[in-house]
């Protein structure tokens, strides 16, 4: 039987700080395996946290004076319209709003250029940590609280248990009376009279183990194809490196 292994380490550099989680545990999809220390980044990112406060503030301080300006600009031409304004004045408030709007624009980038550098520290945090790219078993832990590790270096080593399958082999003969997606009865050596449900997931197309020139019967009887059974994953009796038979429903 076999499984599909994923090899799990930190983007970037660092010392360990803490680990969350041991050899043998069940992990979750994005479960947090081993956390670098990142107390620069923490502080970096209160500071990027601080900052975008501070100019939300005053981008909406911004906002309320422009709500005024546009006001003001539009009582003037109110008043010159009325010929009890004049024309200077309503230059100036309206060049005064102009002015503003493009005070506002600033201040709203500044906003976007705060919160894309809280988003990029984020992204870093990140890095600083090894988690589980889908629900698997710890089955190496590499590491320990201390170690310093260069970036991308092996941290654990993971068992993806969605997948769980055995690869057969089967005489051309049989191709006929094997189908994608029937079910197949599994046995292994460790439960004996046991039968565990498998789905026939892939038939190689290609043969294997064919003789360098094939002149007769006897020689294309002993081509055989691959059949991957699919095996199911929620049953802890099935571990990968047993050895398994299969039996097909239609090959007596």
């Amino acid at each position: 039987m076999e499984v599909y292994e994923a090899h799990v380490g930190p983007r970037a550099g660092g010392r360990v700080e803490k680990i969350f989680a041991w050899e043998g545990d069940h992990l979750h999809e994005g479960q947090v395996i081993v956390q670098l220390d990142a107390s620069e980044l923490r502080a970096r990112r209160d500071l990027a946290a601080a900052q975008i406060d501070t100019a939300i503030h005053d981008a909406d301080a911004q906002e309320a004076q422009l709500h005024f300006l546009h006001d003001d600009a539009r009582r003037q031409q109110d008043l010159l319209k009325r010929k009890v304004g004049s024309p200077n004045d309503a230059g100036r408030a309206d060049s005064a709003a102009k002015a503003q709007e493009k005070n506002v624009a600033a201040a709203k980038m500044r906003v976007a250029q705060a919160r894309a550098q809280l988003a990029d520290i984020d992204a870093q945090l990140a890095e600083m940590q090894v988690t589980a790219p889908a629900d698997s078993i710890l089955e190496v832990l590499s590491v320990k609280v201390g170690d310093v590790l260069p970036a991308n270096r092996e941290a654990a080593t993971l068992l993806l248990t969605g997948h769980l399958w055995v690869r057969v082999y089967v005489p051309e003969s049989w191709l006929g009376l094997i189908k994608l997606g029937e079910h197949v009865r599994v046995r292994v050596d460790s439960f004996p009279g046991k039968d565990f449900d498998g789905v026939v997931e892939q038939i190689n197309r290609q043969a294997e183990f064919t003789p360098r020139n094939v002149q007769t019967v006897a020689d294309r009887i002993k081509q055989v194809f691959g059949v991957k059974i699919r095996l199911p994953s929620d049953d802890n009796r099935l571990r990968a490196g047993m050895a398994a038979d299969v039996y097909f429903p239609n090959v007596k």
